[in-house]
């Protein structure tokens, strides 16, 4: 699996004051990466459209992201809850389960081509054409579930 630290691929983050000061700001990252734009620009925009504060992280952003249609212009859509689950395995299904979430590794399996932002419990990152951009460690964790994500259209 193929891991790009954010850090990296967004736009003014290493000579940004406003990202060496910054903790919880996983959903800025996520956004600057998966739609190309610098982090100075995502942060002032997270704040006012997310309501998030300096190092508190962002709250209910896959229900913000439902009521959005693009940011800074750049159009996305939401992939379907639906496309989301599975049923699970054989013996989870035949002792009554319920579907369940797909995991990251799915998801890459799923959506090799494209730009996604994913979010899974507690935190969000991107994932551009099969590479999972995020912290270091996010690529290492295949098993967790994902609960939303959205396609950048291009």
């Amino acid at each position: 699996m193929k891991i790009i630290c954010s850090a990296d691929h967004i736009v003014g983050y290493s000579e940004s004051v406003i990202a060496k000061g910054e903790n919880n700001d996983c959903v800025v990252r996520a956004i600057a990466s998966t739609f190309g734009l610098e982090y100075d620009v995502t942060h002032r925009f997270v704040a006012e459209e997310f309501r998030r504060k300096p190092r508190k992280g962002t709250f209910n952003t896959a229900i913000k992201l439902n009521s959005l249609n693009n940011i800074k212009g750049i159009p996305y859509s939401i992939i379907p809850k639906a496309n989301l689950t599975y049923p699970g395995s054989a013996r989870h299904q035949k002792n009554g389960g319920k579907s369940t979430n797909i995991t990251l590794s799915m998801f890459i399996e799923k959506y090799p081509k494209g730009k996604y932002l994913v979010i899974k419990k507690g935190h969000a990152f991107s994932v551009i054409d099969g590479v999972v951009v995020g912290n270091g460690n996010d690529g290492n964790h295949l098993r967790v579930k994902i609960y939303f994500a959205i396609k950048v259209e291009e």
